[in-house]
């Protein structure tokens, strides 16, 4: 078969090199009811397969990272939630001050890009329209581009100095989920990396896959009951601070996503500065709060929100009082909580959408890869 590409304005021929594209099509096979149950309990070995990331090419970016004036992360929805994790992993780890810029806001920040700028790009797909316009832009300007994306050949990875690919297969539920904890995998690794702990940290990134299979075993089933009592719920809040606040963003995202309730996730500390007007008796608040630094702050917001007749569910490795609900995570080092408190969101966002009978595959409106602006 011959295939010819042609230039649309020009009519010229454009040539183009062919490649053929490796894709395990036996990773799609459906063997629970939904793919996005299936690709949340996939998530143990993911989290282990994300790991396998080349030393070298760790090191080498690390280096650009560390030598960078300037160092943004831009991705849209999920993604980004992964890159404003992976921006207090560069703070807490490794001292290094980053910003995150909605890939569809980028192209208008990229005057202030330059030579001196390393830009990292998140996307599952790789082929995110916002995302790779403001690429261009930046790397019209000078700056590098470092990829993460769970797609070989895409356009992004095209367009990128260099790539880090999830190693997680093919992920066919619209809503993301291993894809989001491979993300962080390399994240972590990436901040971890630039302290030259790499190596040792792997070793403990491998145990956390081992507790997210716990994470899943002690909820799931809770998590299906829960789900019932609260389909009827048309709010839901979702806080916490500190690292934890990008997955309290995530959380909201994949109830709403999924569920088509109302889901908004925030800092817990922006609770007074407005929200408390809207809490009712009866408010859901999921509350993100591991014995971490964040843990005393986030109890005294929680407070606030109690007082006025919120529903407190606690995401936490320590059960309080405070909580009319928990759901229980192993301990962990402080750092690697987000790895394991994204656990249960998921699965509340997935038996959710079950118990009101949405599709949680095919959410409405929603298209896996935003291909358009």
């Amino acid at each position: 078969m011959t295939i010819k590409i042609f230039d649309v304005e020009t009519g010229k021929d454009i040539n183009k090199k062919i490649e053929e594209l490796k894709v395990d099509f036996k990773e799609e096979e459906l063997e629970k009811e939904h793919y996005m149950l299936k690709e949340i309990l996939e998530q143990p070995e993911t989290i282990k397969k994300a790991i396998e990331q080349d030393e070298k090419k760790l090191i080498e970016t690390v280096m650009e990272v560390l030598r960078a004036k300037n160092v943004i992360f831009t991705a849209c929805g999920t993604a980004r939630y992964a890159a404003i994790v992976g921006r207090y992993l560069f703070s807490k780890i490794a001292k290094k001050f980053s910003d995150v810029i909605m890939a569809h806001e980028f192209q208008y920040f990229t005057e202030s890009v330059d030579k001196d700028t390393l830009v990292i790009a998140i996307s599952q797909s790789g082929e995110t329209a916002d995302v790779l316009e403001g690429l261009k832009k930046a790397k019209e300007r000078g700056a590098k581009i470092v990829a993460i994306t769970n797609s070989e050949n895409s356009s992004l990875d095209r367009i990128s100095d260099k790539t880090f690919f999830l190693n997680c297969g093919p992920e066919i539920a619209v809503a993301s989920t291993k894809a989001f904890t491979s993300q962080l995998v390399v994240l972590y690794l990436l901040a971890f990396a630039m302290i030259n702990k790499s190596q040792e940290e792997k070793i403990k990134l491998k145990e956390i896959g081992d507790k997210v299979e716990e994470t899943i075993s002690q909820n799931n089933e809770l998590i299906k009951k829960f789900a019932e009592k609260l389909k009827d719920k048309k709010d839901f809040y979702f806080i916490a601070r500190g690292i934890d606040f990008a997955i309290a963003s995530e959380g909201a995202l994949k109830l709403k996503e999924l569920s088509y309730a109302h889901a908004e996730g925030m800092p817990a500390g922006e609770l007074k500065h407005g929200t408390l007007s809207l809490i009712e008796e009866g408010t859901p608040i999921v509350t993100i709060c591991p014995k971490d630094y964040t843990y005393e702050e986030t109890l005294n917001n929680i407070q606030e929100a109690k007082s006025r007749g919120g529903f407190i569910i606690g995401v936490s490795d320590e059960g309080n009082e405070i909580f009319d609900s928990l759901l229980k995570i192993p301990k962990v080092e402080e750092i690697f909580y987000p790895l394991l408190t994204v656990i249960p969101l998921q699965l509340f966002a997935y038996h959710l959408a079950v118990a009101k009978g949405n599709n949680p595959d095919k959410p409405r409106n929603l298209a896996k890869s935003v291909t358009v602006k």
